[in-house]
C-alpha cells in the first residue's frame, strides 16, 4: 500500500505541473543536476538505473543556480513566444513561496525485431526473445529552496524483476555554498564518468556494458562536492554502506535502500575529482548544439569493506565536444575478494580482478536533431581465466530528437563477441522510444 501511494502522489504532482506548460523556456540542455547520476541511473545487467544527472553534478538545481551548459547558440535566439524553445524543459517548475518543485519523468519503450537464440538477460543482453519491453519507467521531484537547499525524489514504476515500484534516488542536501555541497540519502555513487550520466542522456540506448557491471550506481549514504571557477575543477567523497554484488559479473551491483540499516554490511568510501577547464560540458553525452571545444576529464575510485567481499575499483575518463562532435574513453578496474567468514552466501572463494575499457565517438549531423554515434567495449571480468565472459561488444546507431530532448528515438545494433570459449548468438537489433523529462 506504501508503494501505491507513493505512486499516486507522484503522478498527481506531475499532473498539476504539467499543464501550464506555456510557460517554460530558457536555452541549456541541461538539468543542472547535482548527483552526476541521478534521475535515473541505469544500471547493472538487471541494473539499477541511476539517476539522471549530469555528468559530475549530483542533482538537479531547479534555479538560482547558473546553468550548468552553455552551448554556443547555432541560431539566433527564439522569440521569448516560443514556448518550445530549447530549454523549455528547465522552466517547467512551480514556486510556493521560496520553494521551487519541478517534475521528472522517464520513459523508455524499447522494441527488439532480432535478438540471437543466445541471448540472456542475467549476462547483460537488452532482451532474450524479439518483442517489446518498457525499459524504464520513472517518474519524481526535484526542488530547490532558495538556492540553499536541494532534494529530489523519484520512483521506478516497474523496477524489479518483479515489476513492483521502488524508490529509485532520495535525498536533500545543503547547496547554500558551491564550494562544500552536502547530500544525504540515496544518490549516485561518483564513479565513471557513464554511470553518472542520466540513464536518458546517453548517445546510444544503454550505458557501457562494462559499466553497467562495475559501477556501484545509487547507494545510501552522506556526500560533499565542490566546483569552482564554473566546474573548472571539481571535488566528490562519500561514505555509504558497504557495496553488494551479485556472483554473476554482468548482474552488477545491488541497489539497496537500506530499509533494515546496515544489517548484514561495513562501510565503504567513494571519491572523484574532475576539470572541464573550458566550461561545462553539460548534461548529454552528445555535443547535440554543436558547441565550441570543450574538454573534461575525471578520475576516481571506491573501497568497500563489506560483510561477505572487499571490493574496491578505480575509474578514469576523457570527453571531448567539438561542432556536434563527442568522444569518450573510459578505463575501469574492479576487484572483489571474499572474506573467511561471509555474512551472507556467495559463490566466490578467491580475488578476482576486472578490467574494461571503453571508447565511444558521435557526431550530431544535424544540430539538437540528427545524430550517429559507435562504441567499442574490451571487457575482462576475470584476468585470471579466458572464457565466454571475455568480450568485444560493438554498437553503433542513429538517434533523432526534438522538442529539445523531450521526445528521442533511437535505433541501434549491438556485436557482442565471445573472446574465449565458446562464440554466442547474442547479437541485437533495439529500436528505442523514449519521453524523458
Amino acid at each position: 500500500m506504501r508503494h501505491l501511494a507513493c505512486v499516486a502522489g507522484c503522478a498527481a504532482v506531475l499532473l498539476a505541473l504539467s499543464s501550464p506548460r506555456a510557460q517554460e523556456p530558457e536555452p541549456a540542455a541541461e538539468r543542472s543536476t547535482p548527483a552526476e547520476t541521478q534521475a535515473a541511473g541505469d544500471e547493472p545487467a538487471g541494473e539499477p538505473e541511476r539517476a539522471e544527472a549530469p555528468a559530475d553534478r549530483p542533482s538537479a538545481p531547479v534555479s538560482r543556480r547558473p546553468p550548468r551548459e552553455t552551448p554556443a547558440p547555432i541560431s539566433p535566439a527564439p522569440a521569448s513566444s516560443d514556448v518550445l524553445a530549447p530549454g523549455f524543459r528547465e522552466r517547467i517548475r512551480v514556486a510556493i513561496g521560496p520553494l521551487e518543485l519541478a517534475p521528472m519523468a522517464l520513459l523508455a519503450l524499447q522494441v527488439v525485431p532480432y535478438v540471437g537464440d543466445d541471448a540472456l538477460n542475467q549476462a547483460g543482453d537488452s532482451a532474450e526473445q524479439p518483442g517489446f519491453r518498457l525499459r524504464r519507467v520513472r517518474a519524481g521531484l526535484r526542488g530547490d529552496v532558495a538556492g540553499l537547499v536541494q532534494l529530489a525524489i523519484s520512483m521506478d514504476l516497474a523496477g524489479g524483476d518483479d515489476e513492483t515500484a521502488r524508490i529509485h534516488e532520495a535525498w536533500g542536501g545543503v547547496t547554500a555554498a558551491r564550494a562544500l555541497e552536502i547530500y544525504a540519502g540515496a544518490r549516485t555513487v561518483p564513479f565513471s564518468r557513464s554511470a553518472m550520466t542520466g540513464a536518458g542522456d546517453g548517445a546510444l540506448t544503454e550505458r557501457p556494458l562494462a559499466v553497467r557491471a562495475m559501477a556501484p550506481f545509487t547507494q545510501v549514504g552522506i556526500q560533499a562536492e565542490g566546483h569552482f571557477q564554473d566546474r573548472a575543477f571539481s571535488y566528490h567523497a562519500g561514505v555509504y554502506n558497504a557495496f553488494q554484488r551479485a556472483d554473476q559479473f554482468y548482474a552488477g551491483h545491488a541497489e539497496s535502500l537500506a530499509p533494515l540499516g546496515n544489517r548484514f554490511e561495513g562501510i565503504a568510501v567513494a571519491g572523484r575529482l574532475a576539470a572541464e577547464p573550458q566550461g561545462p560540458l553539460g548534461r548529454a553525452l552528445q555535443d547535440v548544439a554543436h558547441s565550441p571545444f570543450r574538454l573534461a576529464a575525471g578520475a576516481d575510485g571506491f573501497f568497500s569493506d563489506g560483510g561477505a567481499r572487499t571490493l574496491y575499483g578505480a575509474s578514469a575518463d576523457v570527453l571531448l565536444h567539438a561542432a556536434g562532435l563527442h568522444a569518450l574513453g573510459e578505463v575501469l578496474w574492479t576487484g572483489a575478494s571474499s572474506k573467511s567468514v561471509p555474512t551472507q552466501p556467495i559463490a566466490q572463494v578467491t580475488s578476482v580482478s576486472s578490467l574494461a575499457l571503453v571508447f565511444e565517438a558521435g557526431y550530431m549531423i544535424i544540430a539538437r536533431k540528427v545524430g550517429v554515434s559507435g562504441r567499442v567495449e574490451w571487457i575482462d571480468p576475470n584476468a585470471d581465466v579466458e572464457d565466454e565472459g571475455d568480450n568485444l561488444v560493438l554498437t553503433g546507431g542513429v538517434s533523432y530528437h526534438a522538442l529539445d530532448d523531450l521526445v528521442k528515438a533511437q535505433l541501434e545494433y549491438t556485436h557482442r563477441e565471445e573472446l574465449g570459449g565458446l562464440s554466442l548468438a547474442n547479437d541485437a537489433v533495439i529500436l528505442q522510444l523514449q519521453l524523458s523529462l
